[in-house]
């Protein structure tokens, strides 16, 4: 399998460039369990107990030449223990762009530094993965957009929680911004889709509207400076806890008291998310 593979490839490309490459310790010192000490004559020392089990085990001296496309098989024990001798090796990057903890990238440096790595890891199959995942998100965002259970009314909704006013836009101009987001990024519209806030989110914004949840200095009040928070998301976190039912209804009341008049049962759709 494609997965079980590592290649490692040089910066330089196919140029017959030669790494000698030693077994490497871990960030913490220490050697991978595979990797043994030698004695005086560079004899392996092992345990009768690690002679017998069977495992590869490789000499702290044991010197590996790596070239472009050197590939280990993680399936076969011989090469799996030589990979994990080498890998923590400062010569071999994770993957091409990677950078350092302050930032630098380990191969390619900066203007004042060069890096360190030479090589970098190669893992056949994964980025094809990545692009499959990605385009499978996508089309889940899109058939959510598409298979939107309100229609028309839940698309401009969604579109309205998004930041986008279209009131006055037809449904296909709605559905072009929406699909034009999944392409982008299509977990904003799936967490939309599939989240519990839905509703809530847009009573957030119907009670923004109409003045009945207020900012005042940053931050989101209701009624005599009942404070919500300072974020949509953290407002939204307050509708959701039990502890806040009460107020939450007075909120919904507020909002749209011409369904308390006209349909007592209209709000039971919103109460679904505070419970």
């Amino acid at each position: 399998m494609e997965e079980s593979k590592i290649v490692l490839r040089s910066v330089f490309g196919k140029v017959g460039m030669k790494y000698y490459i030693q077994p490497s310790r871990d960030k913490n010192g220490n050697w991978p369990e595979c990797v043994k000490q030698v004695d005086s004559f560079g004899n392996m020392i092992v345990s009768d107990a690690e002679r017998n089990s069977g495992k590869p085990f490789i000499k702290v001296t044991e010197t590996f030449t790596i070239e472009d496309g050197k590939t280990f098989d993680l399936t076969d024990p011989w090469d799996q223990a030589r990979w994990e001798a080498i890998k923590n090796c400062p010569m071999i990057a994770d993957f091409r762009g990677q950078r350092d903890a302050k930032g630098n990238l380990i191969i390619d440096g900066d203007a004042k530094r060069y890096g360190r790595a030479e090589l970098y890891i190669e893992r056949p199959g994964a980025e094809t993965a990545k692009k499959v995942s990605k385009r499978q998100k996508i089309h889940d965002a899109e058939s959510y957009i598409f298979d939107d259970p309100k229609g028309a009314e839940g698309r401009l909704k969604v579109a309205r929680i998004l930041g986008k006013h279209m009131s006055h836009a037809s449904d296909s101009d709605i559905k072009d911004y929406l699909l034009e987001i999944a392409s982008r990024d299509p977990d904003k519209i799936i967490k939309l889709y599939t989240g519990e806030d839905l509703e809530l989110r847009t009573l957030f914004l119907d009670a923004r509207d109409k003045g009945v949840i207020r900012s005042v200095s940053g931050i989101y009040v209701y009624g005599d400076g009942i404070s919500l928070g300072g974020t949509i998301d953290v407002v939204i976190s307050w509708m959701r806890d039990p502890r806040n039912k009460k107020m939450l209804e007075s909120i919904k009341r507020d909002t749209y008291p011409e369904l308390e008049v006209t349909n007592p049962e209209a709000l039971k759709k919103l109460n679904k998310e505070s419970k």
